[in-house]
């Protein structure tokens, strides 16, 4: 039996259809499932998120710390592809010095709230609550706080660089992490915390040649 066969296996189960029903009630609704173990979870849990009464909802999945959040995510991952599957960790490398921030971790945050932000399809999040404890931009003030730079526009390199640094980002020699950005001659090279990769913008003169990874 494949992965395929057995998510029909657990979408069909009347089990299944009882609790995409009561996610979708005004009323919040408390349930316990009992007996799963192995990667059983991220089955039900894939089976109530495609149940078409759950159409709708966005899903919230708090495990119990950083490392169980991290494996179950990529157990959900592999059994669904989904590609609103989002990992929402701390912000910071330990829980003991809060000042040491984790680039990667904030570009994952980054990335899930600028998702649910923007609305469209429904979101899966995979969290912990020492990642929940955080506080975080309201969705206008992130919203206002993203920088769009287009293809053939006329833009002020100075300027973007200034608002680049109240923003938190670092200017290096050459960018390696979320957080930094870099202009060697007419190449301007951004390090979004919304986005796996670095961005490279060429310039002529004031306009944007090109943009591309």
């Amino acid at each position: 039996m494949n992965i395929e066969e057995l998510k029909d296996q657990w979408l069909n189960d009347p089990r299944i259809f009882s609790i995409a029903d009561k996610l979708s009630f005004d009323q919040p609704q408390q349930i316990q499932l009992n007996g799963l173990s192995g990667s059983a979870p991220a089955f039900v849990l894939n089976a109530v998120f495609t149940h078409k009464n759950a159409v709708a909802i966005n899903h919230l999945f708090i495990l119990e710390d950083a490392e169980d959040a991290a494996y179950f995510h990529n157990t959900l991952e592999s059994i669904t592809g989904a590609l609103d599957l989002f990992y929402f960790p701390s912000s910071y490398k330990n829980n003991k010095n809060y000042h040491l921030l984790n680039p990667s971790h904030v570009m994952l945050r980054t990335e899930a709230l600028t998702k649910i932000a923007g609305g469209g399809d429904k979101k899966i999040i995979v969290t912990y609550p020492e990642a929940l404890f955080e506080k975080v931009l309201l969705s206008k003030q992130l919203t206002e706080n993203i920088i769009r730079i287009k293809q053939a526009e006329e833009i002020r390199p100075d300027s973007l660089m200034e608002l680049l640094v109240m923003l938190g980002f670092t200017r290096t020699d050459f960018v390696y992490e979320p957080g930094q950005f870099a202009l060697r001659g007419g190449i301007l090279d951004i390090y979004s915390f919304g986005n796996e990769k670095p961005y490279r913008i060429e310039l002529f003169g004031n306009e944007v040649d090109s943009i591309r990874i």
